[in-house]
């Protein structure tokens, strides 16, 4: 009687501790495009998609463009997004940064930073060079 109990129970055991190590599972994607034309214009756009084992989705996107004007003036703009879902609702979140820098053909520029959390602008200035 006694080594059927402790059969049963090991069964047992066994048969949960395979289904908990089974939902540790970790998803991971990512997706990147690149353009280029023969003026010097780019633009790249990156998004990464992970899930852990919990259930948190973390996604980050990026954009990269690079206007290049005949004049000789030139626009750098990258957007970053990065969002973190945890598992329940109304829990979401996200974070976005946009850095564009102007560089005219004559040397000055103008750099702006601009930071936003949740809807909220944390971050904002802009500072020009000559």
């Amino acid at each position: 009687m006694k080594t059927r109990f402790l059969l049963l129970t090991s069964v047992a055991a066994i048969t949960l501790a395979g289904s908990a190590f089974a939902a540790d599972k970790t998803s991971y994607e990512t997706k990147t495009s690149v353009e280029r034309d023969a003026k010097g214009n780019y633009n790249e756009q990156s998004k990464t998609q992970k899930t852990n084992a919990v259930g948190t989705t973390t996604t980050t996107k990026e954009k990269v463009e690079v206007d290049v004007h005949a004049n000789g003036d030139v626009e750098n703009t990258v957007k970053s997004e990065k969002s973190t879902d945890p598992r329940g609702l109304m829990n979401k979140k996200t974070t976005k940064v946009t850095d564009t820098q102007d560089v005219k053909h004559d040397g000055s520029s103008k750099n702006t930073h601009k930071k936003v959390v949740d809807g909220k602008t944390v971050e904002s200035n802009t500072e020009i060079n000559k």
